[in-house]
């Protein structure tokens, strides 16, 4: 598990003693998708303490940051979660641990590698259409990382791109062959790590977010549109692409970010400034930088439940 704690305990003074016009530090507590770690940890924090927010964030697979909060053993400010449906789910029952979601953003996914792999130069050829991905990945010896589709998102979501990039003319037994078992023990690697093993070359490769991999300066070779889950025009394709993992369904859909004050948020005050934060122009700008494609955000869940600062500062439309 990887927690990434930042405190600015140091740009406040204590009570005692505080000159006039000097804020003391605001805890936020915030669940974040681990593809995030890097904007997060290099941009946002730092930009937080400068307004005297102590951003506390953990990251890991957004599925894994649902069940933390479901069975109450996480009580985050906020969760910012790589598939919007993960915060629907925290809605239901009686006492819902979310009321709204905004979806903000979206990415799409890549297959980044190792500069220091022996497949490197294979798939800088698939950046100039002179070899195909699906014959890359499917090269003897080739290492393939991916996170554990029970946990993230982009787990099961590359087990979906597999799936579409068989149709779009790959073998069609291509995810057989490449992936093995879903849950294949040889691919798998925790969210919060698995850019670390493929920047050290423990694996030539791995299905990355393009968010993460620009935010890291990995280099990546591109799927196509019609399988990398990125093109709001081919949702309908993407869709006709499942897989179950543990009795759930998940379906093929345009990977995107979405986020909540869930309604057991100790600090609720500061979460909206957070959130506010997030959709001003420098936020944008963090957001942007790190790879994120913004949308127009998007509310789900209950509109009325969302707070009004937050209304304002995102201009949600359904």
């Amino acid at each position: 598990m990887r927690r990434s704690t930042f405190t600015v305990a140091s740009l406040a003074m204590a009570t005692v003693g505080r000159p006039h016009g000097v804020r003391a530090s605001e805890p936020l507590s915030v669940l974040y998708a681990g593809s995030l770690v890097t904007p997060m940890e290099r941009s946002v924090a730092p930009a937080l303490a400068k307004q005297g927010i102590d951003f506390r964030g953990e990251a890991k697979g957004s599925l894994a940051l649902a069940n933390l909060i479901a069975g109450g053993l996480r009580q985050p400010d906020v969760f910012i979660s790589a598939d919007p449906k993960l915060i629907d789910g925290l809605m239901e029952g009686a006492q819902p641990l979310a009321r709204w979601e905004i979806t903000f953003a979206t990415t799409r996914l890549v297959v980044g590698y190792a500069r220091g792999s022996r497949f490197a130069d294979d798939f800088q050829r698939v950046a100039r259409r002179e070899k195909k991905i699906g014959d890359v990945l499917l090269e003897p010896g080739l290492r393939l990382g991916r996170t554990d589709p029970a946990l993230d998102p982009k787990g099961y979501r590359s087990i979906i791109a597999t799936k579409l990039l068989a149709r779009g003319g790959g073998p069609p037994d291509l995810a057989r062959r490449l992936l093995g078992a879903e849950r294949n023990p040889a691919q798998i690697l925790p969210e919060e790590t698995l850019l670390a093993r493929l920047e050290s070359g423990d694996v030539d490769a791995a299905f990355l977010y393009a968010t993460e991999a620009i935010a890291r300066n990995v280099p990546f070779a591109e799927l196509p549109v019609s399988a990398n889950l990125g093109d709001p025009e081919q949702a309908a394709h993407y869709a006709s692409v499942s897989v179950t993992i543990d009795g759930k369904v998940h379906v093929g859909g345009i990977a995107a970010y979405a986020l909540t004050i869930p309604t057991v948020a100790v600090h609720p005050a500061t979460a909206q400034r957070f959130v506010v934060f997030l959709f001003s122009p420098g936020g944008r700008r963090l957001l942007t930088g790190s790879g994120m494609t913004l949308i127009h955000p998007v509310i789900g869940g209950d509109a009325k439940a969302v707070p009004a600062g937050v209304r304002r500062a995102t201009r949600v439309s359904r």
